[in-house]
């Protein structure tokens, strides 16, 4: 019996001996690996087996959807159909952000900010790209090999090359989570924020060996196929913008790297080079056009790839040892345990997580819920593992604190010019402190200087650990100069300008129904004061230049917002209703009811968008106020998109109506970088309302109409816009408009 086995062993070997060891070889480039899919797709028609696969950077991307047993069609289509937009972002997801985050969007327009970590230290992201989106989509892809953790152990033996970010060596991946191990050989430098594997933190393989022949040979190779699509770095380089360098300087680096690997490859080797002139790494729109040329530059060498091709039937058998999909059997759940290092509590983690002990792992839904907490801005990451104990299974969450763990310090510009006389401009400084306490209370000072000027300090304490319920308390001063318009107690001076200022407590009850709805009421003591410096004097024809006020409002609002982007959105909507009441009888020198609601609804059609906006507002005085006590109840009309063509301030009452329609074309797309690379846009808005007092009738007659045309841009400091407004009445403007709303 031991010699009939030992000679079916021996024969085996013989017969395996038969064949070369065929190892494939993928590069790294961007977009332009979508060519290496081209390639498979020749190998498969051809009937040629693949021992192994090595791959870097996009390369290992398709290289492990390979091994993971999508087939070349399946991830063609993956790639065609996927918004990868969503997958490689520089913000948050907004409609899933907390409305906290959601207000501070309105306040401090744009993207500048420096984080604090635990240290106390002023600290830079690590990345512009989040890392949470694209490695959950890694793991979507790969779900079906979770539990094999030795790559040999894939379909096909694998490896994936990382770079050590701390010395530049190269890392060969070869264990551990697939998912993981091609993100950190696809993590661009300065481009998506590295991940830590075994104590190392990795980030794109192409910087030390986008080419990884060495691995393959390594590995027992007889046989290279390589397909290689670096991109080759330009010589007549227009320097003019950080993408622009850091995309040279990365491609100097993968090709002269590639080049170098090259020239390892033996005569009986295999080098294909698609023809990939006019495609960029970034074109992840043009898959379709970049995987043919993938399918052209393998037939080119078609006839030498034959003399690698099986048998029908030796084909079909490697077919079925290797090219069978495996199935992740998901284990019952016995345990959840949290991992958290953050000042998060983690029973808030905990009741955010809907899977349950004693039931199936449920992987879709437990990669939704490690989303929704990455997008409360609070971890730089959230991951899962199965840890296998004495037959039980225990779910282990982890988080990583976020680079601005400990605080964020806010910046914010603004400019406005309308050509004609009115110009303003808008400084903003702002710090929060997080991590007060393990429910999430936070301490915001905010700072203002121009048009506006403001101090103010603010305490926000969640109730409970899912912060549906909170209290908002806040100290604060702020001043603003207006236009008065003429007409003063009866005395006809012109306009004028006038100084306001209020200062005061308020305090707020809460509650965030969910990330996109908020309830709040509260109450304040202010003190007001209005000046009106009519040739510098304290009076003039009776008139007093100097007004004292004390406000005690209470109020209620209701909000939602789920837009997508607060300047530019394209999808979702936001609403508000607020409530405010004055009395005397409450020691107040106003008193008034005030009723207001808007909306805005965005609606959008590949590059067109249509976004429609309403307000209307009331103001009812139970006494008739006079002149100064009216200006705490005003509402305002004038400027741009607020009537625009006529001056900021032109109309005020005690009610306003305006509805606004606004049509955008998207000239430029701002890709994977978001607003770091300003997105264009050209459109139009028409505008129609109105301000009047309750004295006043108010009809269709005396609906103001107005309109614009402009060009627009998303940029990091925020909106900007370069406007001509017109309306009606033959007056218009030209609005040069950045950052700031006033």
């Amino acid at each position: 019996m031991k010699i009939i086995l030992l000679t079916v062993l021996l024969i085996g070997t013989l017969f395996g001996a038969d064949r070369p060891k065929i190892a494939l070889v993928l590069s790294g480039g961007g977009a332009r690996g979508g060519a290496h899919v081209g390639v498979l797709k020749v190998l498969e028609e051809n009937k040629i087996p693949i021992d192994m696969i090595v791959g870097t950077s996009m390369g290992s991307f398709v290289g492990g959807m390979y091994v993971a047993g999508m087939t070349p069609d399946e991830i063609e289509k993956m790639l065609t159909t996927t918004d990868w937009k969503k997958h490689i972002t520089t913000d948050f997801n907004r409609q899933d952000i907390p409305m906290r985050k959601k207000n501070l969007d309105y306040l401090y327009q744009g993207r500048l900010g420096l984080g604090v970590n635990a240290k106390g230290n002023l600290v830079l992201p690590t990345g512009v790209l989040n890392r949470q989106p694209m490695l959950l989509k890694f793991m979507q892809l790969t779900q079906n090999v979770e539990d094999i953790r030795d790559f040999d152990k894939l379909s096909i033996p694998y490896r994936a090359i990382a770079t050590n970010i701390e010395n530049g060596d190269a890392v060969i991946l070869k264990s551990g989570s697939l998912s993981k191990s091609i993100y950190a050989s696809s993590s661009i430098p300065g481009g998506f924020q590295p991940i830590n594997i075994d104590g190392i933190n990795l980030v794109d393989g192409g910087v030390s060996d986008n080419f990884p022949i060495q691995v393959a040979k390594d590995m027992g190779a007889d046989i290279i196929i390589a397909v290689d699509v670096s991109e080759n770095f330009s010589k007549n380089l227009d320097v003019n913008s950080y993408f622009v360098v850091m995309g040279q300087l990365i491609n100097i680096l993968m090709r002269k790297n590639a080049n170098e690997s090259i020239t390892k490859l033996s005569k009986d080797d295999i080098l294909l080079t698609p023809d990939l002139v006019g495609y960029g790494g970034l074109d992840a729109d043009k898959y379709k056009e970049i995987i043919q040329t993938g399918v052209d530059a393998a037939q080119k060498s078609v006839i030498k790839l034959k003399d690698l091709s099986l048998s029908d039937a030796e084909y079909k058998k490697w077919q079925k040892k290797h090219r069978v999909k495996h199935n992740y059997q998901k284990p019952i759940i016995d345990k959840i345990e949290i991992d958290n290092p953050s000042y998060f509590s983690n029973e808030s983690i905990r009741q955010r997580l809907h899977q349950q002990e004693s039931q199936p792992l449920d992987l879709t839904q437990l990669r939704a819920d490690l989303l929704h907490l990455y997008n409360m801005m609070i971890f730089d990451s959230v991951d899962y593992t199965i840890r296998k104990e004495k037959g039980k299974n225990t779910l282990v969450i982890t988080t990583t604190p976020s680079w601005d763990n400990q605080g964020e310090v806010h910046f914010a510009m603004g400019i406005e010019d309308d050509f004609v006389g009115h110009s303003a401009y808008s400084l903003k400084l702002g710090y929060t402190m997080y991590g007060l306490n393990s429910y999430g209370g936070e301490w915001r000072t905010d700072f203002e200087i121009g048009r506006y000027k403001k101090a103010a300090t603010e305490w926000f304490q969640p109730l409970d650990t899912m912060q549906r319920y909170y209290i908002r308390p806040s100290l604060s001063y702020d001043s603003v100069t207006d236009l008065y318009p003429n007409d003063i107690d009866g005395l006809d001076i012109g306009n004028q300008e006038l100084f306001s200022s209020r200062g005061g407590a308020s305090f707020v009850f809460g509650a965030h129904v969910t990330t996109n709805y908020e309830f709040e009421i509260g109450a304040s003591l202010f003190d007001d004061r209005v000046d009106i410096p009519i040739f510098n004097l304290p009076k003039f024809a009776g008139v007093d230049s100097h007004y004292k006020y004390k406000s005690r409002p209470i109020f209620a609002t209701i909000k939602t917002d789920n837009l997508d982007n607060v300047n530019f959105p394209k999808q979702g909507m936001k609403t508000e209703l607020r409530w405010t009441k004055e009395m005397k009888m409450w020691g107040s020198d106003y008193d008034y009811d005030q009723a207001y609601a808007e909306i805005e609804k965005p609606f959008t059609f590949e590059r067109h968008n249509l976004t429609l906006f309403a307000k209307y507002g009331n103001t009812y005085h139970k006494n008739e106020p006079t002149d100064m006590q009216r200006v705490s109840g005003l509402f305002i009309l004038g400027g741009l998109f607020n009537l625009s063509g006529y001056a900021p301030y032109s109309f005020y009452g005690d009610n306003v109506f305006l509805g606004v329609l606004k049509y955008s074309y998207q000239l430029k797309d701002g890709g994977f970088f978001g607003s770091l690379n300003a997105p264009l846009y050209a459109g139009f808005s028409l505008e129609g309302g109105n301000a009047w007092d309750n004295s006043a009738s108010s009809t269709l007659d005396t609906v103001k109409v107005a309109g614009t045309v402009y060009v627009a841009a998303d940029t990091f400091l925020g909106p900007l816009y370069l406007a001509y407004g017109f309306n009606r009445d033959r007056k218009e403007s030209v609005y040069l408009y950045l950052g700031e709303k006033f």
